[in-house]
């Protein structure tokens, strides 16, 4: 096995974390690696420290710092490098001993790389530093900075992946009790799939989210071929690329080992509720725009998702040459990515014009009624439950559930108003008359709308 494999690392604020991820790559039984780390513009003491310190002891390391732009443009530059998309220009002109040699990027740089930096190990004389060579490789993998890899993940990845496009391998939750997409599809046996038996296995479980970006590896003349990339400056940008990438395969390698470890952290940007944004931020501008409230610019952020999510999605579908899955993947997955747009009638402020953006996608609403599932999160009965839920195991969250109950069901209200009266403007989205959905039914079952109807009774 002499294959290259190239390892994209984005780092972000996770001095805690990172040094047990390099560890995890570094002591792969499988060597032949090329590693870029990508320093999104970490604010943390040590985050930035420690990938220079991995960075100058392992020549196979690259380590790009770049202004923040969020996660998907820490994995893009990944794609790009490898891809041999960017000039490197050396700033360093004396190669020395236990020294990092620095780049610059020359022309185009649209995601504001700072410096580039590889060790001394990798240079034999000063005259090499003038001449950069990329690194040419076979298959592109994916690695979380707050999560790490089993030992032997790369070499038992490389022994399957040659005749396929992409190969599919599960995880394990570090510190969650929960199950795992390849659990949820019930794939238990090695085997190689195609895109039509993926849907079809997607459509029996109802499982109308899909998400893939770190839970395997990509043959990289393929991944070049479909020109997929992620979208830039959303969360949750594994939902398009896994999509996407799915459905423009002609197989898929089934390796339901857990590979990967996943480390849930409250702490993460996708998870949690309130967070700080500081200057540097990609974030700054909308944080601003509004008036610093975390939880309205969180709520933005997740509209924002599901719109450009659809908006890409479709563009990838009209290109795919395979019209029966393009008309499968729409069947699948749009109805939900499309329910889940219209939390933007719930938010007043609309900075970047996203209800706009909805005209865009007029003929996908008109073709897919929707199941008004996610709206059903904005009710009052659900909202209501989840702020009592959030807060009732301390004397602090009692107290708070008293002074602010009646003016979050105020707010609430307003909300329903906002919404009532906005998707007056888009009679072209249409809500389905028939029985509820399986989604609708789930979120129905959740404690917090259960409960939430329930006091709703009592206070209303």
């Amino acid at each position: 096995m002499n294959k290259t494999v190239g390892v994209v690392i984005p780092i972000y604020n996770v001095e805690k974390y990172l040094k047990e991820c390099l560890d995890s790559v570094i002591n792969q039984t499988y060597k032949n690696l090329q590693v870029i780390l990508v320093n999104d513009g970490s604010t943390d003491e040590n985050s930035f420290n420690i990938a220079k310190e991995y960075t100058l002891k392992d020549e196979r390391f690259i380590l790009f710092d770049k202004k923040n732009g969020g996660h998907s443009s820490a994995k893009n530059v990944g794609i790009e490098y490898f891809s041999g998309e960017y000039i490197l220009k050396n700033k360093t002109q004396i190669l020395e001993k236990n020294s990092l040699i620095e780049f610059n990027i020359e022309g185009n740089n649209p995601y504001e790389i700072y410096t580039v930096y590889k060790s001394y190990k990798a240079f034999h004389a000063t005259k090499d530093l003038a001449d950069f060579i990329y690194p040419s490789i076979d298959y592109i993998i994916f690695l979380d900075s707050d999560d790490y890899w089993e030992l032997d993940c790369i070499e038992e990845c490389v022994k399957r992946i040659n005749g396929v496009d992409v190969l599919w391998f599960d995880y394990k939750f570090l510190n969650k009790n929960k199950a795992t997409q390849m659990e949820i599809y019930n794939y238990t046996k090695e085997q190689i799939i195609t895109p039509l038996q993926w849907l079809k296995r997607t459509r029996e479980i109802g499982n109308y989210l899909f998400w893939y970006a770190w839970q395997g590896m990509i043959d990289f003349t393929f991944l070049q071929k479909i020109n997929i990339k992620f979208i830039n400056q959303i969360i949750h940008e594994d939902h398009h690329f896994g999509i996407a990438l799915f459905s423009m395969t002609d197989n898929i390698y089934i390796y339901p080992e857990k590979k990967y470890i996943y480390r849930f952290r409250e702490s993460s940007v996708s998870n949690q509720k309130q967070y700080s944004i500081n200057t540097n931020s990609y974030l700054y501008t909308l944080y601003i725009e509004f008036d610093k409230n975390t939880y309205e610019l969180k709520r933005y952020q997740m509209s924002m998702n599901w719109i450009f999510t659809c908006l890409e999605l479709i563009k990838v579908l009209k290109y795919n040459s395979n019209n029966e899955i393009s008309i499968l993947v729409e069947q699948t997955f749009l109805p939900t990515l499309l329910d889940r747009t219209l939390i933007i009638f719930f938010i007043d402020k609309d900075p970047l014009l996203l209800k706009n953006k909805l005209q865009e996608l007029k003929d996908y609403f008109e073709k897919f009624h929707l199941s008004g599932a996610e709206c059903l999160k904005y009710q009052l009965s659900y909202r209501l439950g989840q702020f009592v839920l959030s807060n009732y195991r301390s004397l602090r969250g009692l107290i708070k559930i008293v002074l602010n109950a009646k003016k979050m069901i105020l707010n609430i209200q307003k909300e329903q108003e906002l919404f009532q009266e906005t998707i007056k403007n888009y009679p072209f989205i249409v809500f389905s008359s028939s029985s509820e959905d399986l989604e609708s039914r789930k979120i129905k079952k959740h404690y917090s709308y259960r409960l939430g109807r329930f006091l709703k009774i009592i206070l209303i």
